[in-house]
């Protein structure tokens, strides 16, 4: 007599709280989270109200793909949320145009945002962008930010700073400022 035990599928991560499942997509990257969406009618919603967004033009053939993903995300998230982590990474896929980035990033910082990462560096070469004077608003996010990390970025124009709850700053490969 064989003692063969059969396991009963099922499905006990979607009978977790939303507020779990939801800190569970914040560890994967925007479009993975969004790929969760498949799962289930009950993971559809989910993945728009995570807090941290991670982009990464990576894993997207042109940048005019990634561009509309990064829109199509931000314009069908809850605009009550806060998003914590704002991480943008860009320069790998071809077409990267520096006007979307500058549109990007004012968004994200309205939200309140505790973490603000910038990387434009591309695999080989750096790709510098240049902040516009528009984004004087990632300098005035600072009430909630934790953690700024810039990394291949040319800011032109630096506005006055006040950071009192910073704790990491990174400045990596030109980060510069022709006035402090």
């Amino acid at each position: 007599m064989s003692s063969h035990r059969s396991i009963p599928n099922v499905d006990r991560i979607s009978n977790l709280p939303d507020s779990v499942i939801c800190h569970i997509l914040s560890f994967l990257s925007a479009k993975q989270s969004a790929a969760t969406s498949i799962l289930s009618q009950r993971w559809n919603p989910l993945w728009h109200s995570v807090f941290t967004l991670d982009f990464d033009d990576q894993s997207f053939t042109d940048f005019h793909t990634f561009r509309h993903f990064v829109y199509s995300v931000m314009l069908t998230r809850d605009p009550t949320l806060p998003i914590r982590m704002f991480h943008l990474k860009c320069g790998t896929s071809p077409g990267c145009d520096p006007h979307d980035i500058n549109r990007f990033v004012p968004v994200a910082v309205k939200k309140g945002i505790e973490n603000l990462i910038l990387d434009f560096t591309s695999a080989g070469h750096h790709f510098l962008i240049r902040l516009s004077p528009t984004l004087s608003s990632v300098f005035n996010c600072g009430r909630k930010l934790v953690v700024l990390k810039l990394k291949t970025i040319i800011v032109r124009v630096l506005p006055q700073i006040d950071f009192p709850l910073l704790k990491t700053l990174h400045l990596e490969k030109g980060c510069d400022s022709k006035r402090f």
